[in-house]
């Protein structure tokens, strides 16, 4: 392959990919301002005589935890753009969130037992997941020989 062409390939690239990651920037901010109208949605609802406290409370703490994991990923994504590496954990941190969220809705229903039962096995495994993936950033040290 021709030297020349491939250099102007892989600047292309290079360019692609800076775009993609600002319209992924731009996605996350829009994420966070939904997930702030859900936020002051759950609070309205909290008041509202319709809504039950638990109910509302565990709606309104579930949408806390989602503008939270948004903020934790645009964190990541700017430290990325700054030259960072690529943020798996945050990615697995957000759907431990969302996965925990949705327990806090079915905790409200009794019958659904069982479907507790498997997000919970999901948050775990999401969790060992997140530990192996923070182990692998880590430099490994070696014991002082005595």
């Amino acid at each position: 392959m021709n030297i020349e062409l491939e250099t102007t390939m892989l600047n292309s690239l290079t360019r692609a990919k800076s775009y993609f990651n600002y319209l992924l920037m731009v996605a996350l901010l829009m994420v966070a301002a939904f997930a702030i109208g859900l936020f002051g949605y759950d609070v309205y609802l909290l008041f509202s005589p319709e809504t039950p406290i638990e109910k509302g409370i565990l709606a309104t703490l579930g949408s806390l935890l989602i503008l939270w994991s948004t903020i934790e990923l645009i964190d990541e994504e700017v430290k990325h753009l700054r030259g960072g590496t690529s943020a798996l954990a945050a990615f697995i941190t957000l759907a431990i969130a969302a996965l925990i969220r949705k327990i806090l809705v079915v905790s409200l229903s009794p019958e659904k037992a069982k479907e507790m039962l498997l997000y919970g096995i999901l948050v775990l495994l999401l969790c060992i997941s997140y530990w192996l993936v923070s182990l692998a950033g880590k430099p490994i040290t070696k014991p002082p020989i005595r």
